[in-house]
């Protein structure tokens, strides 16, 4: 697409998320100053009419260069854009840049653009970045487990998951493989895929490995359920350059950005749209995914937990077959049997008596357990449901108690006291 000698130019570039105000400062009515997506139609054709009127112009090309370092076989197109808005405008149009592209952009584009040492800074500055984010991001993975500290995690695993006894020890297994085949350079993520009625258990697997390996770290889940139409996938990982909401970014990438856990809970995946399966089936394929700001997010050693309220019936009706083969392992969970509701029932009220006993006071703990863990919980599937029943009969228990009346009286007393002062 290199039809004659023409002189480059010196890009124009702005500070990431201040493109309003590099527009300022060129006079109105003298210029105008554009992102290239106004001057192309849906099938990347380029249109431009009207423009040769106005004095001067500058086309926002980050996006175009974006799109260049994902796709090499779009450069030649846009390599025609540019010819085709030279050759009319030469004279009167300059192109400009994020700032954080503008390396970049005079490398795809070199034949058009001058490279100054203003680049060169740009990418020191942009190597440099790029280590301190790295060092930054360094977080604990399961692939660096030694097998003390492995082992220790399986065993909480195993005594905070509830029935689920084969999914618990094939689940060892896999992650063990796992771990291998990432050491031998031929995995970067583990994947699997949870089906089943909800409040099985699915949810929990991750909520687990988050509490055990990142106490301390928000967790990073996403709720396909909360998504909905056109646009999900930019809510996900953030939208393109110049559209409305691109500088706040996208739900997964922001939170994987903010936290060092490299565990992810995707839920109710069955929910999502053919362009999330197709983004999702990629970023599993690769280890990672680059979002609509060009930022690369590496997910080397993390473990993906997807759900869907599915069964062995429906699942490959609504789960496409190029996603669904990337998944190192799927599970169908089944209603836990009753002797593990029991077990999560009599756990569950311990804990709540220990509660009570820190902040409350003392309290008829066998009594009171004893009534709660005899009730019948065999019509229950939901252990949400189940936990709601046990702290609704805990708390009608408990309000019978001395302890808790003196509580509520000392609190009161204590306020008494502060509004007479």
């Amino acid at each position: 697409m290199q039809n004659r000698e023409m002189k480059k130019k010196k890009l124009l570039y702005y500070e990431k998320g201040k493109f309003d105000e590099f527009a300022k400062k060129f006079p109105e009515g003298e210029n105008i100053v554009y992102p290239i997506s106004y001057l192309t139609n849906q099938n990347i054709a380029l249109k431009y009419t009207g423009i040769n009127d106005v004095e001067h112009f500058v086309i926002d090309i980050t996006v175009m260069v974006m799109s260049a370092l994902v796709r090499n076989d779009l450069r030649i197109i846009y390599e025609g854009w540019i010819n085709s808005l030279n050759e009319e405008n030469e004279e009167n149009i300059d192109y400009c840049v994020e700032k954080t592209f503008l390396h970049e952009a005079c490398d795809v584009f070199s034949y058009y653009f001058e490279r100054d040492e203003e680049c060169d800074k740009v990418l020191d500055k942009a190597e440099e970045t790029q280590e301190e984010t790295q060092e930054e991001k360094e977080a604990f993975s399961i692939i660096d487990c030694n097998k003390e500290k492995f082992d220790s995690i399986i065993e909480q695993f195993d005594l905070q998951l509830y029935g689920h006894e084969k999914f618990k020890k094939d689940f060892k297994d896999q992650i063990e493989a796992f771990i291998l085949l990432h050491r031998m350079k031929r995995k970067k993520v583990f994947s699997l895929l949870l089906c089943g009625k909800s409040g099985v258990g699915k949810t929990e697997v991750g909520r687990i490995l988050q509490r055990e390996m990142y106490p301390d770290e928000p967790p990073i889940k996403i709720n396909f359920g909360n998504y909905s139409g056109k646009g999900s996938l930019w809510s996900l990982i953030g939208s393109p350059k110049g559209y409305v909401g691109s500088e706040q970014g996208g739900e997964l990438t922001n939170k994987i950005l903010h936290s060092k856990s490299k565990i992810i809970v995707i839920d109710e995946l069955d929910k999502a749209d053919e362009a999330i399966f197709t983004f999702f089936y990629e970023m599993l394929e690769d280890g990672q995914y680059t979002d609509l700001d060009g930022k690369v997010i590496d997910l080397d050693g993390y473990i993906i937990v997807f759900t869907a309220n599915l069964n062995n019936t429906n699942f490959k009706d609504m789960i496409p077959e190029p996603l669904f083969s990337r998944f190192d392992m799927t599970y169908e969970f089944q209603p836990l049997s009753y002797a593990d509701k029991v077990q999560f029932v009599s756990d569950f009220t311990d804990k709540l008596i220990e509660d009570y006993t820190e902040h409350i006071g003392v309290i008829d703990k066998t009594t009171i357990k004893n009534q709660i863990v005899e009730e019948n919980y065999q019509n229950y599937d939901n252990l949400r449901s189940i936990k709601r029943n046990v702290m609704n009969r805990f708390v009608g228990l408990v309000g019978k108690d001395s302890a808790w009346k003196e509580y509520v009286n000392s609190e009161k007393g204590e306020q008494e006291s502060v509004t007479t002062k």
